[in-house]
């Protein structure tokens, strides 16, 4: 491949023969270019004129920084999610309703989020596929395209779902700023999608520099109105270190929500697929580097994330917590507990507007992954970027205009559901993770493997739990309020038992189904691996 590339730089060829050789192999290859569906989607692909191709892959400089910087920019992609509007409600409802010592699960599942990006990254890699493409070979494998349709349908459930919260705190934002109903707000946020559709032209890079510009305005005002509030430092950290002690079960529904707003399932579908826009030489050794430092670049992004999210718990705390409307605060009326402070409400509409105009970019780059990796279909990116804000607009246009006071409602729903649904998509990743037809040599493997196994059946089985019990704010309060059966609800029963039958039996065979024979789009058998990674030559 060397060679042919040498022949473009070189000279014209000097007879007809060597002419029309040249010219063949060309066609060739555009035409197994145009056939092939193996090369995976990349965020490259939305340049205008970045043909990825012709940039050098990398592999290691001997400089530890030179090498690190190639690598920034998915990690703040991906930090984008855990300090979104969704957020920000979550953690105003722990902090309002527990105080502080709910900051204990903040910051586990941060932690727990950057071992999920690392699966993310090796399965991106080692496999150079996404987690899209590699669940609907998974499913072409057991020729049950039925399972396919299924999983993408809750791919992109989840994506709307992470839409919901954006489309809501622009509207709220827009209602501080300019005084709008939050329906006009609501409807404004197709603004801030026109505004993220005049910027793909700049390139990959020049997005991610824009979104750590609004990861650090977020920051700023919210750093700064947590110095305003002057919080109790010791409740920090002793709800930081040690809160679960004061956990009962009331507190799911809160826990819930913020398993559900940090580690969040469209974002496993985002990473990987936004580290293969970094090309690297496809030898095991330089791909086993690029892992490395793909998986410490998240770390960063995500601790930066935690504590925007412990400011926003420990504001909710100080001024909230042991209020009468404790337990009804939310995004819309948040700012009136710090109307005192001097340009409070005005950081935190800023806060609201710059989370839901960064996620226009990643819940675009997120359809796009899963939309190819399952349908092998690309949408253009304006039409879907479009799409996906539109269905995300209708309910949050229904909800503001009938039930203006039920939006804060609406988003602690929706953070439990993104709980509810990440199982659908980490249960695959931790499988394929530790699969040799998957991921070769490079497969989990032993106590790893077994961890791994058990915090999916943890994250499984707490949802589960969730569903029904009460205090878990979904079937358990109208199933459980009382010992009388005279007064449950039997309907609510019966859906409860089918959704959790079905709950129950997708996500087992998401975990313990042996994978089947590789196959490729066609449906006919693929070559095996043998044990060794997934590494195709670059072209």
């Amino acid at each position: 491949m060397k060679n042919l590339h040498a022949k473009h730089d070189a000279s014209e060829p000097q007879n007809q023969s060597e002419k029309a050789q040249h010219q063949s192999v060309a066609q060739a290859a555009s035409d197994e270019e145009l056939l092939s569906h193996q090369e995976p989607f990349s965020i490259e692909d939305f340049e205008v004129n970045g043909d990825s191709s012709s940039q050098p892959a990398w592999e290691p400089s001997g400089s530890w920084w030179k090498d690190m910087l190639y690598f920034v920019g998915p990690g703040w992609i991906v930090s984008i999610a855990y300090i979104d509007p969704g957020n920000y409600q979550a953690d105003i409802h722990a902090g309002a309703t527990t105080g502080y010592y709910l900051l204990f699960s903040v910051w586990w599942s941060s932690i727990l989020s950057i071992y999920v990006q690392v699966l993310c990254v090796r399965l991106g890699y080692h496999s150079q596929q996404t987690l899209a493409q590699v669940q609907a070979k998974e499913y072409r494998s057991r020729g049950s395209n039925v399972q396919r349709y299924i999983a993408w349908f809750l791919a992109e459930l989840s994506v709307i779902v992470t839409d919901l919260p954006e489309v809501i705190g622009i509207g709220i934002a827009c209602n501080l700023f300019f005084g709008w109903p939050y329906w006009v707000g609501v409807l404004a946020s197709l603004l801030t999608t026109m505004t993220f559709l005049m910027t793909i032209h700049v390139g990959m890079q020049i997005l991610e520099c824009i979104i750590v510009c609004f990861v650090g305005i977020m920051s700023i005002a919210l750093f700064v109105e947590l110095s305003f509030v002057n919080p109790d430092t010791g409740a920090i950290v002793k709800g930081w270190v040690y809160g679960f002690t004061d956990v009962t079960s009331d507190d799911l529904f809160a826990i819930a929500g913020i398993l559900g707003s940090v580690v969040m399932p469209h974002n496993l579908y985002l990473h990987t697929g936004s580290v293969q826009a970094r090309k690297v030489v496809r030898r095991p050794e330089v791909i086993e580097k690029a892992v490395w430092y793909c998986s410490v670049e998240p770390i960063v992004p995500i601790i930066v994330s935690f504590f925007v999210n412990m400011a926003v718990v420990s504001i909710a705390a100080e001024r909230v917590y042991g209020s009468e409307s404790a337990d009804t605060v939310g995004l819309t009326d948040f700012c009136n507990y710090f109307l005192s402070l001097k340009g409070g409400c005005v950081l935190w509409g800023i806060a609201l507007l710059a989370a839901g105009q960064s996620s226009a970019i990643t819940t675009t780059y997120t359809g796009q992954f899963i939309m190819d990796g399952f349908l092998n279909l690309r949408l253009p990116i304006r039409a879907r970027a479009i799409i996906t804000r539109l269905v995300a607009i209708t309910p949050c246009v229904m909800v503001s205009i009938l039930f203006p006071n039920g939006l804060n409602l609406m988003i602690n729903i929706v953070n439990a559901a993104l709980g509810f649904l990440l199982p659908f998509a980490l249960l695959p990743l931790i499988k394929y993770n530790c699969s040799p037809e998957i991921m070769g040599d490079y497969a989990s493997k032993g106590i790893e493997k077994k961890l791994l196994y058990g915090f999916g059946i943890c994250v499984w089985l707490i949802n589960a739990f969730t569903l029904s019990v009460q205090g878990g704010g979904f079937f358990g309060e109208f199933v459980n309020q009382s010992m009388d059966w005279s007064t449950i609800k039997v309907g609510w029963v019966c859906l409860e038992l089918l959704i959790q039958m079905s709950y129950t039996y997708w996500n087992y065979t998401c975990l313990f189904t042996p994978m089947g024979k590789s196959v490729d789009e066609n449906g006919e058998e693929a070559a095996p691996l043998e044990g060794q990674p997934y590494l195709p030559q670059l072209t």
